[in-house]
């Protein structure tokens, strides 16, 4: 059945909403309040144990990055090292031909050999040794 609304309804006033957690949590952070509270002061060392655990991650970041780029850099340094062991060691071989050994010594005098070395044989000399 219908029923029309009395008039003393209409002025009624309307239940306040109730409000979130979420909402009260950040008005309390908002307005500063969550800093005079109880709690706050019992949980102290826990914020400063965390503020200390931040720092050693922010410290360990740094570490990390230092040593990537540190190695890098010796796998670069190593590259260029092995380069340039190859280069210098193919000049050695190069250079130890006798060909080449006999061209930079001509300005000297110094000539190959055109015939093999002989072999000297030399008997051994026997020594008298003093009996006592």
């Amino acid at each position: 059945m219908n029923r029309l609304k009395k008039p003393n309804d209409s002025k009624q006033k309307a239940a306040p909403q109730k409000v979130g957690p979420i909402f009260r949590w950040l008005s309390d952070i908002m307005d500063g309040s969550f800093l005079s509270g109880d709690g706050t002061s019992k949980n102290v060392p826990f914020a400063l144990f965390i503020c200390l655990l931040a720092g050693f991650y922010i410290a360990n970041t740094y570490n990390a990055e230092r040593t990537v780029r540190q190695n890098a850099r010796l796998i670069k340094e190593v590259k260029d090292l092995r380069s340039e062991y190859i280069t210098l060691k193919s000049e050695l071989v190069f250079n130890s031909n006798p060909s080449q050994v006999a061209q930079k010594l001509a300005p000297e005098g110094i000539v190959e050999a055109k015939e093999p070395p002989q072999h000297l044989f030399l008997e051994k000399p026997t020594f008298k040794t003093k009996k006592p």
